[in-house]
């Protein structure tokens, strides 16, 4: 029996926020939830249990929301112990600050279970229901969940915060955000994510010299981003100089950081909520 998308979204809302979120926010949430009753039924339509994944609201750590606002003390403290947020990953494993808990799919275990015949039809029936709801209620068109949904948000993310690179201002400060640094590129949306693409990178090439199988594929137009199988001990080492080098950045960047990053969050924000990204809300 379907619920109306309404009762969907009142039962499905889960997680802890503090005050109340936006109404484009809300509005992002009640999408969410009404794609997946959409889901529910397309996939009974065509012979297969899908069960709706529950709407996310984010968790927000410590600190995380002054930081994206450019604080300096929050961001200073951050960048102290984890840097750009790398390497601490494999430093502090169990710290939820860079290695955030994320709650099992819903439909793991029915998955799980399936013949590789059947796990194969159920996925190409899934993404053909998720086109289906991403059309119906967010007026994309999509073939796929895991594939085209995430590299077209990715990308819209990117188009998002290029915008601000011609911003006059902005384009000024990261011109002596650039100077200190002694880098020549200085636009702006590029000096806010050099750092953590640089060790980002960095990681990658570290475990591509440590796998032994093959790559593993990634979608067109996204990047292959991996960790290395190191312990804490042997991945310190390279925190220690990530630390050095982000604390470095946000001493240039300071000025700049307080002028782009409320603009980069009020952007990014309006696309979650136009893909109703509500793991990121």
């Amino acid at each position: 029996m379907l619920i109306a998308a309404k009762a969907v979204a009142a039962t499905l809302l889960v997680g802890t926020f503090s005050g109340l979120p936006s109404p484009e926010t809300q509005a992002a949430y009640e999408k969410k939830a009404a794609m997946e009753e959409t889901r529910v039924a397309c996939m009974q339509e065509k012979g297969f249990t899908y069960l709706a994944e529950p709407v996310v609201k984010r968790k927000w750590q410590p600190g995380e929301l002054e930081r994206l606002d450019g604080d300096h003390e929050a961001l200073r403290a951050y960048r102290a112990r984890y840097g750009f947020g790398v390497w601490s990953k494999l430093v502090y494993p169990g710290d939820p600050v860079v290695n955030p808990v994320s709650g099992e799919n819903v439909n793991n275990k029915n998955l799980m279970a399936m013949p590789a015949d059947e796990l194969k039809k159920w996925r190409t029936a899934d993404d053909a229901c998720f086109a289906e709801a991403a059309e119906k209620h967010l007026g994309l068109t999509v073939t796929s969940q895991q594939g085209d949904y995430l590299t077209q948000l990715n990308a819209a993310l990117d188009e998002s915060v290029a915008a601000l690179d011609k911003d006059e201002r902005l384009a000024r400060l990261g011109k002596q955000f650039g100077a200190c640094l002694g880098i020549s590129e200085t636009r702006p949306s590029a000096l806010a994510e050099r750092g953590r693409s640089a060790f980002t990178k960095q990681a990658t090439q570290v475990a591509k010299k440590l796998r032994k199988g093959p790559l593993p594929k990634v979608p067109e137009g996204r990047t292959l981003v991996l960790m290395p199988p190191l312990k804490p001990e042997q991945a310190k080492p390279y925190l220690e100089k990530e630390i050095k080098a982000a604390l470095k950045d946000l001493e240039c960047g300071k000025s700049f950081y307080a002028a782009y990053s409320p603009r980069a969050k009020a952007a990014n924000e309006q696309v979650y909520q136009r893909f109703a990204a509500d793991f990121a809300l």
